[in-house]
């Protein structure tokens, strides 16, 4: 009996253990997804959606695409816009510059390379004068290379700025300096590769830019080049007008005397003697024309 007794006590203290054990799991199991629960929704609530994000005060503009291109074109006018642009096209200058001053390096350490150098294998005077020239078309064809490199960077850099339409800026002082030496370099780098004709557009506008460049006496050597350059091509051409031919013989005219006239002055015996020249080649063309 005592026995028997003795286990019916300890089955009942095994029963209330189990009792507990699975209570406090249950219990610790619900805490756990309680505080999972309130987890994800304080995450929600610090990411709300808001289904008014694309809407300006009432306006939807998510999808908005303008079809009137002048109200866009408005933001160019920004004179942080118009920096920005300038700030490109100073980049593009540089590297011209850069692609030149290499090229003038490199063409000085050749000269020089090629003065100190002795070349014993030489026995006749036409070998000398063989090697020199294959030096000097060498020489040629890197400066060639350099400026039409350099050419394609002033190109960019012109009609980067050609972009800018902020009023103050393009009637800032600095901003007329840099444009001015841009047009200067892209000319007279056109203008020793051989292209002649894209250089009358951007010295004619470099005329205008300012006074000082309106008495430039290079800029009207560089113009009246040109201009002869274009009438003696279409005259020999013979497929452009009479017309076109004779636009270009008075735009260089104009070129020369005003050239001169800077350089020697209205008054001048040079100017005077020019002028004759002018009137003669003009009423030799207008013979011409009668005749034909």
């Amino acid at each position: 009996m005592k026995s028997n007794s003795s286990l019916r006590k300890i089955a009942v203290i095994i029963s209330s253990f189990l009792l507990t054990f699975a209570f406090v799991t249950t219990a610790t199991s619900q805490q756990n997804d309680q505080t999972e629960a309130n987890k994800q929704q304080s995450e929600t609530k610090k990411e709300p959606i808001n289904p008014n994000a694309d809407v300006k005060d009432g306006w939807r503009i998510s999808d908005y695409k303008p079809y009137i291109s002048s109200l866009k074109d408005l933001e160019t006018l920004s004179q942080e816009y118009s920096e920005f642009l300038l700030k490109r096209a100073i980049d593009e200058y540089a590297k011209g510059l850069d692609t030149l001053d290499d090229m003038e390096t490199e063409v000085t350490r050749l000269k020089e390379n090629y003065k100190n150098k002795k070349y014993l294998n030489e026995k006749w005077y036409w070998q000398e004068v063989d090697r020199k020239n294959a030096q000097d078309r060498y020489i040629n064809r890197l400066r060639i290379e350099a400026k039409t490199k350099a050419v394609t960077y002033f190109t960019k850099a012109i009609n980067t700025l050609d972009e800018i339409r902020s009023n103050e800026l393009m009637n800032n002082e600095k901003y007329l300096t840099f444009k001015s030496r841009l047009f200067r370099i892209y000319v007279s780098t056109q203008y020793d590769i051989g292209n002649f004709k894209p250089c009358i557009p951007i010295l004619e506008r470099y005329v205008t830019l300012t006074d000082e460049n309106r008495k430039d006496l290079w800029a009207y050597k560089y113009m009246s080049n040109c201009y002869a350059f274009m009438e003696t091509l279409l005259d020999k051409t013979g497929k452009s007008s009479e017309e076109d031919v004779v636009y270009y013989k008075n735009k260089k005219n104009q070129a020369l005397l005003k050239a001169v006239e800077i350089q020697y002055g209205l008054d001048s015996p040079e100017f005077k003697e020019l002028q004759l020249i002018v009137q003669l080649d003009e009423k030799k063309s207008e013979s011409i024309n009668v005749n034909k």
